[in-house]
């Protein structure tokens, strides 16, 4: 069901109610743009990707989301008293035996549309993902004209304090008015006496506000039920006001009333009761509570899901992630801790099922983490998909008719996978979080590209990795594949990673040989070879990575202390100046966002030929699909297919 703010407020009492009875759910979102991962190395830390990642991320914002709520009922809730009468008369083979044992499933589906309200929400758009959204069918003019609005923790406490102040000061006045009238007190200024606070009313003006004042004594003469006065600014409606409460203030009522043309008006009406002014004020109450909850919008979902602590299923959801917490809730930290401890009290539960395709049983029968790719892979033997019911036609969506790329279906095509791939584990549905195999990829968050560790685990520490065998080169523009390979060839097969056309690193398979490295590799004009802690360290010297905001400052294992610059193989000393100029140029390369040789997101290199290149790595496209359980590179010649769902592993 699409959700929009045309039938936001009536469904939202359904929403909340299906969000407290559901198992679990499944989440998907369509963004305008995505947090580039150009400045991702393969060997960076998942401390290090998310610092990137919050430094190159421009205010893109989701304006799809997708929740998909499964409910898992216990067998005997699933069937009907005829069916169990029937089961008795043994009126069934084992095979519909077997499927009355299995709990029930059902879901109910939402594709919210979101769209900031107001003048002051600005945000970006990425061309290319713009042009991917239209190419798929996406609604745009649906998403400007009837998008939900949203606000963040800060901003929603904004909204509720000032109607909360707007409301307590519109009953005082109304209580302080009633209480006059019972008192039969006298005015506090003689009519036409002006207040000692009152606004002087400019010469060009003054005519327009004893016309209103003439308006206003011929309608109390008259039989009329009310007088509107428009055409007036802010401005003019202040002074307007201030003339009605020094000369009118116990002959009429006033109010502001919106015209057709959305401008605004006020409304004169004879003297109200104090009961009338009060149900008045009960109802403008609650329309002044019907449009703060369309203020908050989508928000309101969100926090609900938050509250209900249970389990989300996410495929490939870092992004989703990061753009959930920070559009919804508050702004992202630059400390990586807090946003781990961020991330566990809004959503304690989380399974990413690009990082369960990582285990060894599902990756023999999985070879590719698209999320389209393992619905069809899970469809088979040796794993099975539970039938699963639509609660209401409205809700239900069908593998049968694909809608690619719109948040709802990928949302429910991501619970069809999960419960596909938990199959295979025998997992229980109805307490997921409890299953011993599933425990394992609780709260890891898969992240494209990284070779070691391609998590972001929330519950603590990843695991610390050494990098002695890992080495950082640079070397002229002429070089292949075959060239670096040549000059490792002493020390067994490599891994060859490229960063640009002059920069690579190399991984040794034989780490005992690493020590060697160094010392004994041969001289080439334009070679220099650094170990990965003389790289951390010439990356550190950067600007922005004193500031805190590029590259991690945690140690890395294996980076012996009190380095101070690299010193390159062929450089016998070594000079301050030149150590610090070098770690310049790596630090340019790191940050490369023109061609790599390697990457497969990036336009390819034509000097490392595909027999050349390593084949272990995937492509990563505007799907978030890319990274597969080594989350390597690869190089292939051919040009860049931007948002092609052809990536393996």
């Amino acid at each position: 069901m699409d959700i929009t703010k045309k039938n936001f407020i009536e469904q939202l009492p359904s929403i909340r109610e299906t969000i407290r009875n559901a198992t679990f759910f499944a989440i998907d979102c369509e963004f305008t743009g995505l947090a580039s991962d150009r400045t991702i190395l393969p060997f960076d830390t998942p401390e290090e990707v998310y610092l990137k990642m919050v430094e190159n991320s421009p205010q893109y914002i989701i304006i799809q989301f997708g929740l998909c709520a499964f409910r898992v009922e216990p067998p005997e809730a699933g069937q009907t008293a005829g069916q169990t009468a029937e089961a008795k008369e043994g009126g069934e083979d084992d095979k519909e035996q077997g499927k009355d044992t299995e709990p029930r499933v059902s879901y109910k589906c939402y594709n919210f549309y979101c769209y900031p309200k107001g003048r002051t929400n600005v945000f970006s758009c990425q061309g290319e993902s713009m042009r991917f959204l239209a190419d798929n069918g996406f609604d745009f003019n649906r998403l400007f004209r009837e998008g939900l609005s949203y606000a963040n923790e800060i901003d929603e406490q904004r909204y509720r304090a000032d109607l909360k102040e707007r409301q307590a000061s519109r009953a005082a006045t109304i209580l302080a008015a009633a209480e006059e009238e019972s008192n039969d007190e006298e005015p506090k200024t003689a009519a036409g006496e002006l207040p000692t606070d009152a606004i002087p009313v400019p010469f060009e003006l003054q005519q327009q506000v004893d016309d209103t004042a003439a308006s206003i004594e011929e309608f109390l003469q008259s039989d009329r039920s009310e007088l509107i006065v428009g055409k007036c600014n802010a401005f003019q409606r202040k002074l307007i006001y201030q003339m009605i409460e020094q000369r009118f203030q116990r002959k009429v009522s006033t109010s502001t009333v919106s015209l057709e043309s959305n401008q605004k008006a006020i409304k004169v009406e004879r003297k109200r009761t104090y009961e009338e002014e009060q149900a008045l004020d009960d109802q403008r109450r609650e329309r002044e509570n019907e449009d703060l909850q369309m203020s908050i919008g989508m928000s309101l979902v969100l926090q609900e899901l938050s509250k209900a602590r249970k389990f989300i299923i996410g495929h490939n959801m870092l992004l989703d992630l990061f753009y959930v917490l920070r559009q919804f809730f508050k702004p992202l930290p630059a400390d990586y801790q807090e946003f781990k401890k961020i991330t566990k009290e809004c959503f304690p539960l989380l399974l990413d099922t690009k990082y369960l395709c990582t285990n060894a049983e599902i990756k023999e029968h999985v070879n590719s983490s698209v999320l389209a790719h393992v619905y069809d892979a899970v469809s088979r033997a040796p794993f099975s998909i539970p039938t699963v019911h639509p609660e209401l036609p409205d809700h239900q969506y069908s593998v049968d008719d694909e809608k690619k790329h719109e948040a709802g279906y990928d949302a429910y095509l991501t619970g069809l996978c999960f419960l596909g791939l938990a199959s295979k584990f025998k997992a229980d549905l109805l307490h997921l979080h409890k299953d011993t195999t599933l425990r394992h990829y609780m709260n890891r968050i898969f992240i494209t590209r990284l070779n070691d560790v391609n998590y972001i685990y929330l519950n603590g520490k990843e695991p610390a990795q050494t990098r002695e065998h890992i080495f950082y080169i640079t070397f002229p523009d002429a070089w292949r594949t075959s060239d670096i390979q040549s000059k490792f060839k002493p020390f067994g097969s490599v891994y060859v990673c490229w960063v640009d056309s002059t920069s690579a690193f190399v991984s040794l398979h034989n780490r005992v040989a690493a020590s060697s490295v160094l010392k004994t590799i041969g001289y080439h004009a334009g070679f220099k070879v650094y170990s990965f802690a003389q790289f951390t360290q010439m990356k550190l010297q950067r600007p922005a990575a004193k500031r805190g905001r590029i590259g991690s400052s945690s140690p890395v294992a294996g980076a012996p202390a009190g380095v101070r610059h690299a010193q390159p193989v062929d450089q016998p000393g070594g000079q301050e100046e030149k150590g610090q100029k070098e770690g310049q140029q790596i630090g340019r390369a790191a940050g490369a966002s023109g061609k790599r040789k390697g990457t497969t997101d990036e336009e390819p290199p034509t000097k490392p030929t595909a027999a050349e290149a390593d084949t272990t790595g995937d492509n990563g496209n505007v799907d978030r699909d890319g990274g597969g359980g080594g989350g390597g590179w690869k190089t292939v010649k051919k040009a860049r297919k931007t948002f092609a769902d052809n990536n393996d592993w």
